[in-house]
């Protein structure tokens, strides 16, 4: 805190502090603590039944009690009777006000639902999976064209390359999406250029597994990746690689040795941010995936839209997020790659 006071000076530091505090505790930790409690609990049907019956027990003695005033005239000078028609009354407006609230009961059945459901289970693994394979694929294609774009490339081809790249993101993620479901579906232009050319007879479902979901993904976060690894090899020194080159170093090796060392900051954060983007996907896989792409995102749709159960919908949206931290801080760990290193 003193650092940023001596930097922007005390009232500046302060609103910087106040709306950061604010920023993490509003937009990060009090949503995690309301998933958390929802994940935590259920409703306790048999709880709220339990009640009923109760109250359905008291109205039953309070009714026999009325009855047996109007049948017998004597009981209606007997004020035990009465008060004790007044105490059931009582007793059976408050059970009916407990029962009209719904029951919680605390319980990880949430969790043990997601781990016990062999489909939802393997859903979510093979959504990691993929995301993974996304982000491998995103960084096999971005790396050779960031480290063009970075070193070789003329500052005219690098504006051009920058311009066919950005421009196709001035266009939102659903309708780009939507573009490749039509370069994809059965009267595509692949399909009937194939088709054209006699190639193949009939055509191509490129939506029966996840590969059209991928190519989908990788284009629309392939930025994510790009940048990262660019902005870390613009800064590295063209000298290094012509000293390599001079002392007689083939490219594999120079690239193994000092461009991906380099780039390693770049790599780690393009990897995470494909990675997270892609977990969390989905227009994309609803779009794209098919009746075989099912993505684990969809099922915590449904959860929260189609079943009406949020509680269940938080348990899952968790195990998802703690995975993603977990995949970050291994990431860092793999590449060794401090946070401080990611931030600058």
């Amino acid at each position: 805190m003193s650092s940023i006071f001596k930097k922007y000076g005390k009232s500046i530091g302060i609103y910087i502090i106040f709306f950061t505090f604010l920023w993490i505790g509003v937009f990060i930790i009090f949503p995690q603590i309301f998933m958390a409690n929802y994940s935590l609990w259920k409703y306790d049907d048999a709880k709220q039944e339990l009640l009923w019956n109760k109250a359905d027990k008291l109205d039953a003695q309070r009714t026999k009690l009325e009855l047996g005033i109007k049948t017998n005239p004597k009981n209606q000078k007997n004020p035990q009777i009465q008060i004790k028609i007044n105490n059931l009354g009582k007793e059976i407006k408050r059970l009916d006000a407990l029962s009209a609230k719904p029951m919680k009961s605390y319980t990880f059945d949430n969790y043990k639902y997601l781990f016990g459901n062999s489909l939802h289970r393997n859903i979510f693994f093979r959504t990691i999976w993929s995301s993974i394979l996304v982000a491998l694929i995103s960084l096999l294609v971005c790396y050779p064209l960031a480290y063009y774009l970075a070193q070789v490339a003329s500052k005219k081809a690098k504006i051009l390359l920058f311009l066919g790249i950005i421009i196709p993101y001035g266009v939102n993620e659903l309708t780009r999406t939507f573009a490749w479901f039509m370069i994809l579906s059965a009267r595509g232009i692949i399909n009937n250029f194939l088709m054209y050319i006699g190639l193949i007879n009939t055509p191509i479902n490129f939506f029966q597994n996840n590969s059209a979901a991928y190519l989908g993904m990788v284009y629309v976060y392939v930025l994510f990746m790009l940048f990262p690894i660019y902005n870390i090899l613009e800064t590295l020194d063209k000298n290094q690689i012509l000293a390599a080159r001079d002392l007689g170093s083939s490219w594999f090796n120079i690239h193994r040795r000092i461009v991906i060392p380099y780039a390693k900051p770049g790599i780690a954060i393009g990897v995470i941010f494909v990675f997270m983007l892609a977990v969390g996907s989905y227009a994309v896989p609803s779009i794209l995936g098919g009746t075989k792409g099912i993505w684990f995102t969809q099922i915590i749709y449904s959860w929260f839209f189609d079943g009406g159960d949020w509680n269940q919908g938080c348990a899952y949206a968790l195990v998802l997020l703690v995975f993603c931290l977990v995949f970050i801080m291994t990431m860092l760990k793999v590449f060794k790659v401090r946070l401080e290193e990611v931030a600058k």
